[in-house]
C-alpha cells in the first residue's frame, strides 16, 4: 500500500516553518539595523541604499537561507551522537530486511538502518531526509517481541513519509543548544562571581580585574539573553506540532502493518522504562519513538546529572531556614517559649511561602514542550482504529 503524508501534520509544519523564517527574518532585520547604526555613529556613509521591497526581498531571502542552514546543522547535530558510519555495516539482515518491506510497502525509497549497543529501549530517525537512517537500540531489539518491532520501526517509516524530519531536527537540535548555552551561562556566572570576590578582597586586583570583568560581564550578559531566546523560539515552535506529529505516525504504523494493536503493545512495554532525569529536550528524546533520552546523548558536555535543578539548591543555600546548631549552652525557661515560637514561625515561612516560590519559579525555568503526547492517550488511539478495522 502507498503511504500519504498527513495533512494535518503537514499544515502544522508550515505554521512551525512561517514562524521560524519570521524570526529568522526579524533576527536579520535587526542585526542590519545595528549595523547601519554602527556606522552611521562612526560617521561614514552607507555604501548602499536599498528600497523598502528589495530590503524585505533580501530579508525573506536570508531568513529561508538560514532555516536551511539550521536544518542541515540539526541533521550533524542528530548524527554526531551516533557513529553511524560503522554501525550501518554492523546491522543483522532480517532487521534491513524489515526495514526494506516497510519502505517497499509505504513506497519510498529504504533508508538505512543501524543497531547502537545501549541499555535504553528506542528507536529514532535521523539524517536528512533524501538519506535517513533509522536507528534502533539493543535495548529495544531485546525487549520487543516479532510484531511489536515490526510496528516500530513501521511507525520510523511514517515519520519520513510525512516529511517532517528535516523540521523537527533542526528545532529539536536549536532547543537543545538553548540548553546548553544556559549551561554555559551558569559556568561565566561562577566563574564572574570569583573574579569579583578577588577584586574586591584584593587592591590591586581590582584594577587589574576592572577590563576582564567588564568583558566577561558583557559576555555573560549576550550569551544569557541569546540561550533564553533561542530556546523559547525554538520550544514554542516544537510544541506547535510535536504531538501531532507522534499521534500521525502511529496511525501511519497502523495503516502499514494492519495491527494498532501491535504499536499498542509496543508502547506500552517501552512505557515503564521512564528516564530519572528529565530528558525530553534531548535529541534522541525528541526523536524517538518514546521520550527516552539515551545514554549515549548525555555525555560530558557541562550537563549536571543529578536530579535536583541548579536553582533549587541554589535558592535552598540562599534562603535555607534550618535552625543553626550553636554550642551548647545552659537551659533558659525564659527564652525556651520564645525559642519555639520562631522555630514554629520559620517552618510556616519555609512551608507556605518559601517552598511554593520555589517550585514556581523552578517550574518556569525547566519549562520545555511535551515532544510526545501521553503514552496512554496513543494507546487509546490505537484501541480505536484496532476496534474500526474488526467492525
Amino acid at each position: 500500500m502507498t503511504l500519504s503524508p498527513d495533512r494535518s501534520l503537514q499544515l502544522r509544519i508550515v505554521g512551525t516553518l512561517v514562524l521560524v523564517v519570521s524570526l529568522n527574518g526579524l533576527f536579520l532585520t535587526m542585526l542590519a539595523w545595528s549595523v547601519i547604526r554602527v556606522v552611521s555613529i562612526g560617521g561614514l556613509e552607507q555604501p548602499w541604499e536599498l528600497s523598502v521591497p528589495l530590503s524585505v526581498g533580501l530579508t525573506l531571502v536570508g531568513a529561508f537561507a538560514l532555516v536551511g542552514v539550521q536544518a542541515r546543522y540539526g541533521s550533524r547535530f542528530a548524527r554526531s551522537k551516533f557513529d553511524l558510519e560503522s554501525l550501518e555495516h554492523q546491522t543483522p539482515s532480517d532487521l534491513e530486511a524489515r526495514i526494506h518491506r516497510l519502505a517497499a510497502q509505504a513506497d519510498i525509497p529504504t533508508p538505512s538502518v543501524a543497531v547502537v549497543e545501549c541499555p535504553e529501549p528506542s528507536c529514532l530517525t535521523v539524517g536528512r531526509q533524501r538519506s535517513p537512517t533509522i536507528v534502533v537500540t539493543t535495548g529495544l531489539l531485546e525487549r520487543l517481541e516479532a510484531e511489536e518491532l515490526e510496528a516500530a520501526l513501521a511507525h520510523e517509516i511514517a515519520h519520513i513519509v510525512n516529511r517532517d524530519l528535516p523540521v523537527v531536527t533542526a528545532v529539536a537540535a536549536m532547543v537543545a543548544i538553548g540548553d546548553r548555552l544556559l549551561e554555559r551561562e551558569r559556568t561565566l556566572r561562577r566563574f564572574l562571581g570569583g573574579m569579583v570576590i578577588v577584586a574586591l578582597f584584593s587592591g590591586v586586583g581590582l584594577l587589574l580585574l576592572a577590563l576582564p570583568i567588564v568583558v566577561l560581564t558583557a559576555l555573560y550578559l549576550v550569551v544569557s539573553v541569546v540561550a533564553r531566546v533561542v530556546l523559547a523560539v525554538n520550544s514554542i515552535a516544537l510544541g506547535l506540532f510535536s504531538k501531532t506529529r507522534e499521534y500521525a505516525a502511529d496511525r501511519g504504523a497502523s495503516r502499514l502493518t494492519g495491527n494498532p494493536a501491535a504499536l499498542a503493545s509496543a508502547l506500552e512495554t517501552l512505557e515503564p522504562a521512564r528516564p530519572n532525569r528529565d530528558g525530553r529536550m534531548q535529541v534522541s528524546a525528541t526523536l524517538g519513538i518514546v521520550a527516552q533520552p539515551l545514554t549515549l546523548d548525555s555525555g560530558g558536555d557541562g550537563e549536571e546529572s543529578t536530579d535536583q535543578h541548579w536553582f533549587d539548591r541554589w535558592f535552598v543555600d540562599q534562603f535555607s531556614l534550618e535552625p543553626v546548631e550553636s554550642e551548647s549552652q545552659p537551659e533558659d525557661r525564659s527564652n525556651g517559649a520564645i525559642d519555639r515560637t520562631i522555630e514554629h514561625a520559620k517552618t510556616w515561612l519555609r512551608v507556605h511561602v518559601i517552598t511554593p516560590i520555589r517550585s514556581t519559579i523552578v517550574r518556569v525555568l525547566t519549562w520545555r514542550p511535551p515532544t510526545h503526547p501521553p503514552t496512554a492517550a496513543r494507546i487509546e488511539q490505537l484501541q480505536t482504529l484496532e476496534r474500526r478495522q474488526q467492525r
